[in-house]
């Protein structure tokens, strides 16, 4: 019973995590490829 409730608690967690994972990725980036942009021109 314990190990069920704690692999269902991991598999929320990785939903949860991965919208996280993907803003995080965004607001990492998308400063970076701004600055790649401006140092093109």
């Amino acid at each position: 019973m314990i190990e069920e409730n704690g692999y269902s608690l991991v598999k929320i967690n990785n939903a949860a995590c991965k919208p996280f994972k993907l803003a995080l990725w965004e607001l990492v980036l998308c400063p970076l490829a701004s600055l790649n942009l401006f140092d093109l021109e």
